[in-house]
């Protein structure tokens, strides 16, 4: 038999009742944290013995190894034990370099070991039969020693004889009705014990301790029976002691009730006394006060009076004097003003009369200069001055051809009298015109000879005549 994924071997060894140790087969050393944890078939491996320790790469096995933490490893060349570098020559965890004939022949664990068992049918002080559990903790200190002086299964035989061994010898100095005193007993002694047996095979022993103990059922019942009635028996003692505490407290509370309404009732009459009495008394302090108050106000109001006047007198005799100062100064004010208005009045005048000739004679000046330019610039501006005056007659008859009121005939309705109306202002204007054209013909047949174009007569009136169309 074995576990379901195939890392270990089940013992051959028989299970007993509680812990059973044993020693336990696995296939690879690598399964040893896998097995070390728990409780195959219901044993508790203390030994691992791996059929294979040697690292492999690629299928390939290499020459080391590596012993799991929590072990001690014993290590054979050829069937020979080679010593390690633990105290008790065992190899220590880690990594370790492995010739092809070294192997690991067991791994011996590290850890505490929890044995549990019962011992059955211990007879107490009075002959009575009772079943007692112990939990013992362990651990191997020398796993050489171990190994080849006792091994699992005989360690395993050692303690159930030592520690039924020692049940029996502690039943029977207890009585039945002390045996549950057995729980949490100082049992260092027990400890040195097996340790003193242990010791030699590299075991030590941490604590020993019942975990459970069993009477026959009709005895508990009784006990249980009786504690049961002491219980009661001590309830109703504490009842009645309770009873009486509560009697005895109603009454003193009674009584501390009517101490206190005697003491208030006479603290009240006391209070009465008192606030008259204070009562009085405040009223003549009230009354000393508002004579005092009234006295004061009197004095007060005196003094008011007296500063009141002696401060009117003050500010008539003050604001006398400031009137005195201001009319002073007022008419020193307007002296200087007057005397300053009539100096700047001066200046003033004085300052206009030179403007103004100093005015008149940059005047002069310039007048006299532009009648010298307009002397020197008569010939030069003659042709100007002649257009000018050309346009000034051309803007005369644009306005008297723009008036609606006059009327123009041709010079064969003036030649022949045969103006509008016949009327003189009409023949007048005819004939002005008619002088006017005739100054017009007059210039234009001058302009022509200076400019020496011809000239051709259209319908009374003179035109020029370029020289290319002569």
């Amino acid at each position: 038999m074995g576990s379901s994924w195939g890392k270990w071997v089940a013992p051959a060894a028989h299970k007993k009742d509680g812990t059973t140790l044993a020693t336990i087969n696995i296939h690879h050393i690598r399964d040893a944290h896998d097995v070390i944890g728990l409780q195959p078939d219901a044993f508790t491996p203390v030994v691992v013995v791996p059929q294979s320790a040697v690292s492999q790469v690629c299928c390939v096995p290499c020459c080391w190894t590596s012993i799991p933490s929590g072990f001690t490893a014993i290590v054979t060349r050829w069937g020979a034990d080679v010593p390690g570098d633990e105290e008790d020559g065992g190899w220590s965890p880690g990594f370790h370099c492995f010739p092809p004939w070294y192997a690991v022949n067991r791994l011996v664990s590290k850890q505490l070991i929890i044995f549990d068992t019962p011992v059955k049918e211990c007879k107490t002080q009075d002959n009575i039969t009772v079943n007692i559990d112990v939990l013992i903790v362990l651990e191997i200190v020398q796993a050489t020693d171990f190994i080849y002086g006792i091994g699992p299964e005989k360690l395993d035989d050692l303690l159930r004889c030592s520690q039924e061994e020692i049940l029996r010898q502690m039943a029977s100095e207890t009585p039945v009705e002390r045996i549950y005193d057995l729980h949490g007993a100082n049992t260092e002694q027990w400890v040195e014990l097996f340790n003193g047996k242990l010791g030699q095979y590299g075991v030590r022993v941490h604590h020993f301790t019942v975990t459970n103990v069993v009477i026959p059922q009709d005895m508990a019942s009784d006990f249980e029976a009786k504690t049961l009635y002491e219980s009661k028996t001590l309830e109703k003692q504490m009842q009645q002691e309770s009873d009486r505490l509560t009697l005895n407290i109603q009454e003193e509370q009674q009584k501390l009730r009517e101490e206190c309404d005697n003491a208030r009732m006479a603290a009240e009459e006391e209070a009465v006394t008192t606030k008259a009495q204070i009562t009085k008394e405040v009223a003549i302090v009230i009354a000393e006060s508002d004579k005092d108050i009234s006295l004061k106000e009197a004095q007060r109001n005196a003094d008011v009076l007296d500063v009141t006047a002696t401060a009117e007198m003050e500010i008539a005799t003050t604001t006398a004097e400031i009137m005195r100062l201001k009319r002073i100064n007022d008419a020193g004010i307007e002296k200087e003003v007057g005397k300053l208005e009539a100096e700047a009045e001066a200046y003033e005048k004085q300052r206009r009369a030179k403007a103004k000739m100093e005015s008149s004679a940059t005047i002069a000046l310039g007048k006299k200069a532009l009648a010298e330019a307009e002397g020197e610039a008569t010939t030069a501006f003659a042709a100007r001055r002649e257009q000018e005056q050309e346009m000034a007659r051309l803007k005369i008859l644009e306005k008297l051809a723009d008036n609606s009121g006059i009327r123009i005939v041709t010079s064969m309705e003036n030649n022949t009298g045969l103006a509008p109306d016949n009327s003189l202002v009409a023949q007048i204007a005819q004939q002005g015109m008619e002088a006017f054209r005739m100054k017009l013909a007059e210039m234009t047949s001058n302009s022509v000879k200076k400019l020496e174009i011809g000239k051709v007569i259209s319908a009374g009136l003179v035109r020029p005549v370029p020289q290319m169309q002569m």
